[in-house]
């Protein structure tokens, strides 16, 4: 499998972030492991499993950087699966998310870089295996021109180009640019409203995928609202989507975001959205969640394809945290409506649950669990996933630690053959500093 360049730009943040300069130290934080897994069903087969071991060595890394003139947040694993018994081909595996802003002007202009790298399935309608995967990257880069006209108001301009990639899915690939004019009134400390006008223009490279291609114009208000105990970005107002085939499109925009922290223990988020969307949207990951979006998150099967599609949904989550333990539960509900044709229109609800007890002060448990529910109204098909996971963990020493895992997914489908049951041990080393 092949990484994309596009993702160097962060090693270029890396190393700037590491010279000399009058920058903030980094923090960078960095892992090394390999593990042994032993599947019982490595192909998902429902009458015809496989038995394979696979040995992987790996390499992980966070990265949060803050100064002065430059800003980056990045974390990525890049991965190597031997396939012992040779059921598959050895596959190379990367991911990535990252966001670098360099001030050139404080306050005035900046310049802003952000990649990612995934893995998506070709067919989300088949077992995500290994033959059934691919490298997906996109990456954006642009100017930001900030300015203040006068005590409480601001504005602020950004132009970006952005380039959407997939490894076997070519009609995905494409060139966007956009261009997003805002005017803020700050009404105090804590609160401000603004007026939004965004345009973009997208152009595939195939030439299948030409009658896809789509001019789009936003207009709306937003309402921000900041305090320790609760935050809040609201925003409303229109769209306007300008297609190369014979129709065009109109629709409300909508959105929410909500946190709210009653406690330093426990906070509850809320996030909803009513607007145009299309594959590209759900690959833009924040680096916190990289490698954490399995099944219930709404975010692990995405149709790579270059349609728009009206999107409307809700996720909530709930996290508490004592010294000991700390549990998060997060349900979804989406539905997917595509402009030209209802092949792959979803209407999909589930659910994530995680728990960690530090049992003793080097050993730990984690409990893990997610459910997902999604209906192909177009294919007359209903597919309802799940993944259980338990794992023990040794903290060694301060940078070695051993970890013992056991999984179990299923897929439950309106399409016999497409169900399975999969079971897995997996041991690992990893050294982190």
């Amino acid at each position: 499998m092949r990484i994309t360049h596009r993702g160097l730009f962060v090693a270029g943040a890396l190393a700037a972030a590491g010279a000399p300069s009058l920058q903030a130290e980094p923090a960078l934080e960095y892992t090394v492991g390999v593990e042994l897994e032993q599947n019982d069903n490595i192909n998902l087969s429902r009458d015809n499993p496989v038995e394979e071991t696979v040995l992987t060595p790996s390499f992980a890394f966070d990265l949060k950087q803050q100064g002065a003139v430059l800003s980056a947040t990045a974390a990525g694993t890049v991965s190597y699966r031997d396939y012992l018994g040779g059921k598959f081909s050895d596959e190379l595996r990367g991911l990535l998310s990252g966001v670098a802003t360099w001030s050139i002007s404080p306050d005035r202009f900046d310049w802003v870089a952000e990649d990612y790298l995934g893995r998506q399935p070709i067919n989300v309608l088949q077992a995500d295996v290994p033959s059934n995967q691919q490298q997906t990257n996109v990456f954006s880069s642009g100017p930001t021109w900030r300015a203040r006209f006068g005590d409480n108001l601001r504005g602020r301009l950004d132009l970006r180009y952005t380039n959407t990639y997939a490894e076997e899915t070519n009609d995905f690939n494409s060139d966007r640019f956009s261009a997003a004019g805002r005017l803020a009134w700050l009404l105090g400390a804590l609160d401000n409203v603004s007026g939004s006008l965004t345009a973009s223009r997208v152009r595939y490279d195939e030439l299948a995928s030409r009658p896809f291609d789509y001019d789009r114009e936003d207009a709306y208000i937003g309402y921000e609202h900041a305090t320790n105990t609760l935050k809040l970005d609201a925003a409303a107002g229109y769209s306007w989507v300008d297609l190369r085939g014979p129709e065009s499109r109109s629709g409300t925009l909508l959105s929410l975001g909500l946190r709210w922290t009653p406690s330093p223990a426990t906070d509850l988020g809320v996030n909803a959205a009513r607007q145009f969307a299309d594959a590209s949207q759900d690959l833009v990951i924040d680096p916190a969640s990289i490698g954490n979006l399995g099944v219930g998150s709404g975010r692990n099967g995405s149709v790579i394809s270059p349609q728009l599609y009206v999107e409307k949904r809700i996720g909530l989550d709930f996290n508490h945290r004592e010294e000991t333990y700390n549990f998060n539960v997060a349900p979804f509900w989406r539905k997917i409506d595509y402009i030209e044709g209802e092949f792959f229109s979803q209407h999909a609800f589930g659910w994530t649950a995680t728990f960690n007890w530090l049992f003793r002060p080097t050993f730990a448990l984690a409990l893990s669990t997610g459910r997902e529910h999604r209906d192909y109204t177009g294919l007359g098909r209903t597919d309802t996933d799940a993944s259980y996971s338990m794992a023990l963990s040794w903290r060694q020493t301060s940078h070695w630690t051993w970890v013992l895992r056991g999984t179990h997914a299923l897929r439950d489908s309106t399409l016999r053959e497409a169900g399975y049951s999969d079971n897995a041990i997996i041991l690992s080393l990893t050294y982190t500093r």
